[in-house]
């Protein structure tokens, strides 16, 4: 891979033999008689090392190393000079070089040299790319709704918050987990650190490990350089493992290790590293049940799940729907500098809609209902034409939710085979004990909707 380096040398036979060799190297070279047009060009586009002289005419080698340094704080600069004294050494390092290194060198010494500065600034940049991915908080998130769960879910969420355990959060697809999260991290000590949101479904299966935890240089095919993973990225911050329970099974042990004992090894490493992170984690599955079909570690759950909140889907608490649709639509109001106001019987229309898809399905259909409205005043006939119609129209299932759609299969099971939950799960392909333990949590729910107790 090519690495762009800055030559500065006031040795015009040198600086042509050096670039000469090192672009055989495959390095890209800009070479510099002096100093000038040195921090302007690097604030351009930044080097990934630099070969600087500390014996020039005008400004002397130290001051431009300082200069440097002050513009961009990872430059890695090796100090190249015939005039190497112990003295100049201990001056260059002082001021921010990585190396020196005097005339005449080895080309193979340079070589290496560069490479692992290379290596070093690519890291660096990677590791602030991942901070400045792992989210730019914005102290406004607020978790919206009056209605009784909700408040108690703000308790809930102020009480867990500043104790550091590990924490899961449960709930349908689109109830707004990761926004509690974000509100976890904020009302906690680490709010000044990284924030890395991870969705453990959408990293492809051979690479998960890798993109938790890091990898060294060749640690497999494809492992140019060495990588940093994201818990490392999240240092002293707080980790969201989104869909946690979409990890494979082969990766449950090194992550139970690392709640265990706070340390992380690469792939490819047999050196362990300590870190401090938070963990919260997301899913929308039942994961006692993944733990007694196989498929998801006990001893990996009670490390998750130290503290435990739950998500109420939005059509269980239908007065939230008129304070959320008002803020969604406050937000495009000022995204496309329009005044947008929806009238009570417009609000009443998105009350009587169940919302499968929860928040989420909200927020999308307001959206489209301030994109299609052609007037600032909305009404309930825009609220049937550009969702309410469009969702029946769409809609070929009774609803998109995973949760609804399994639900609805285990009660039509029961209802044709006369309440014999054996027959049921047969019919169903489930375990028994599966269909019993999803069954009570339906009385719990609901018990207009209970299938009585009739056995198989």
């Amino acid at each position: 891979m090519t690495a762009r380096i800055f030559l500065i040398d006031d040795d015009e036979s040198l600086r042509r033999v050096l670039s000469k060799e090192l672009t055989r190297m495959n390095f890209e070279v800009e070479s510099f008689a002096s100093s000038r047009g040195v921090v302007r060009a690097a604030e351009k586009n930044p080097p990934e090392a630099i070969l600087l002289d500390l014996k020039m005419p005008g400004k002397g080698g130290l001051e431009l190393l300082a200069d440097l340094k002050a513009c961009n704080a990872d430059l890695q600069i090796l100090v190249l000079t015939g005039h190497g004294s112990v003295q100049e050494a201990v001056e260059a390092m002082r001021a921010g070089a990585r190396d020196f290194l005097t005339k005449p060198v080895q080309l193979e010494v340079l070589r290496q040299a560069l490479r692992r500065a290379q290596e070093t600034y690519r890291l660096l940049c990677e590791n602030r790319q991942l901070k400045r991915a792992a989210s730019t908080l914005d102290d406004s998130q607020e978790l919206l709704g009056s209605s009784p769960q909700m408040a108690e879910l703000r308790r809930a969420v102020e009480r867990t918050a500043p104790t550091n355990k590990s924490i899961l959060i449960q709930g349908e697809n689109g109830t707004g987990k990761e926004m509690v999260a974000r509100n976890l991290h904020l009302l906690s000590d680490r709010r000044d650190k990284p924030f890395v949101v991870v969705n453990c479904g959408a990293i492809p299966e051979s690479l998960i490990e890798s993109e938790l935890f890091g990898h060294e240089r060749g640690a497999f095919t494809g492992a140019e350089r060495k990588r940093i993973g994201l818990f490392e990225a999240a240092h002293e911050g707080t980790i969201f493992l989104d869909e946690i329970g979409e990890l494979p099974t082969q990766v449950q042990p090194t992550l139970l290790r690392t709640l265990q004992f706070g340390e992380i090894k690469s792939v490819g490493s047999d050196v362990t590293r300590k870190i401090d992170v938070r963990v919260v984690a997301a899913t929308n599955r039942d994961l006692l049940e993944m733990v007694e079909d196989q498929d998801f570690r006990e001893d990996l759950y009670y490390r998750v799940a130290i503290l435990h909140l739950e998500l109420p889907p939005l059509r269980e608490r239908p007065e939230d729907i008129r304070p959320i649709s008002e803020f969604f639509l406050k937000r495009e109001a000022m995204r496309s500098n329009r005044s947008l106001h929806l009238c009570s019987e417009g609000y009443e229309r998105l009350r009587s809609h169940a919302w499968p898809g929860n928040v989420r399905e909200l927020e999308n259909a307001i959206i489209r209902l301030s994109v299609m409205a052609e007037k600032n005043e909305l009404d309930a006939d825009m609220v049937d034409r550009y969702i309410l119609r469009r969702q029946r129209s769409s809609d070929r299932l009774p609803t998109l939710c995973l949760a609804d759609l399994e639900r609805k299969a285990i009660l039509a099971a029961m209802k044709q085979h006369d309440d014999s939950k054996k027959a049921a799960a047969e019919t169903l392909g489930i375990a028994l004990k599966t269909l019993y333990n999803k069954l009570e949590r339906y009385d719990q729910h609901s018990e207009s909707t209970s299938p009585s107790s009739k056995s198989g």
